[in-house]
């Protein structure tokens, strides 16, 4: 009886998820109606294989004693089973609104900012209808919660205040949209280390960054509201300084502002407007130094190793060092 309920089960859940595979609802919330179709005729037949072996032990457990009062026990278990269904639905609900909306806006001209912050807007509120909907089922009144929350408002503000400022700077960050998911941000502080990478996510307590060696970076979201952030590729180009000393013997003005110029204009990622400049920075002892100037493509910034690379083939001798980007 156990092994024919099971097996009546699986069939019922493979016909269910072949029918809603591919609609509309969220594959978390298929799964869930998949296992809870499982579940339903695998009680059934353990409580019939349990009368079918000792049908007075059931009898005994469903009517014999007060603590086992059959109507108290069915609202007990109905109670639970609108809990686990609720609980289901409002989560699968949720997640399949948040994958509707960001899919929907996507098509727009709606910031990637924007869509994500709306996105988990309606999924906060209907996780909040969820639990209010299971406060209803279990009868307790809503007044309660929010009399116990507003009890506890002062301990966990100040216990959390860390988490709350994280919070409140996610939205401002969502909102305020000073970078967008897939920009390449810098963000520093005095005596702290230099995060350096592409904006994978922006959640509510930390922005998810991937550096440029292949990790990832969990910056906190008050670290970045509270210092200045350097997106490095908010426009279609960036200006890239080099700093190069010479002796002052190996450097004749013209000639080696002509090759630099040169190597440079036959460089396809190097823009030609604004148009690279050489520029003399300053002499020490029997040293010139000068900056070459000049803009690349935002997302070419890797190609300046190899700009580095040329400049020492052209001149031997010479110190290089990359004053941008930072």
């Amino acid at each position: 009886m156990i092994v024919a309920a099971i097996v009546l089960g699986l069939l019922l859940r493979r016909l269910l998820i072949r029918r809603l595979v591919g609609s509309v609802l969220d594959n978390w919330i298929t799964q869930t109606l998949g296992a809870l179709i499982v579940v339903i005729p695998t009680i059934l037949g353990l409580i019939g294989a349990l009368a079918t072996w000792n049908v007075q032990l059931v009898l005994h457990f469903f009517g014999g004693s007060k603590a086992f009062n059959p109507d108290n026990l069915l609202n007990l278990s109905g109670t639970v089973v609108q809990t686990l269904i609720i609980a289901a639905l409002g989560y699968g609900i949720a997640r399949t609104i948040r994958a509707w909306t960001l899919r929907g806006l996507s098509s727009t001209r709606m910031d990637i900012n924007m869509r994500t912050f709306i996105a988990r807007l309606l999924y906060f509120i209907v996780v909040s209808v969820t639990v209010i909907s299971i406060l209803l089922v279990w009868q307790v009144p809503v007044g309660i919660p929010i009399a116990v929350l507003g009890t506890f408002t002062v301990t966990l503000t100040v216990a959390l205040q860390d988490v709350l400022r994280n919070l409140i700077a996610g939205f401002y960050i969502l909102i305020e949209r000073p970078f967008f998911i897939g920009d390449q941000i810098c963000v520093t502080a005095p005596g702290m280390p230099k995060y350096v990478g592409k904006v994978e996510d922006i959640q509510l307590r930390a922005t998810i960054l991937r550096m440029p060696s292949g990790e990832e970076v969990s910056v906190p979201n008050i670290f970045i509201f509270s210092n200045p952030v350097l997106n490095n590729t908010h426009y279609g180009e960036r200006r890239s300084i080099l700093e190069i000393g010479l002796q002052t013997d190996s450097f004749t003005r013209e000639e080696t502002n002509s090759k630099l110029l040169a190597l440079l204009k036959g460089r396809r990622e190097v823009e030609n407007k604004p148009e690279p400049a050489v520029m003399v920075s300053r002499y020490i002892e029997n040293k010139i130094y000068f900056q070459l100037r000049f803009w690349v493509k935002s997302g070419q910034i890797i190609d300046i190793s190899d700009v580095i690379f040329e400049i020492h083939e052209l001149l031997p001798g010479a110190d290089i060092a990359v004053i941008e980007p930072i």
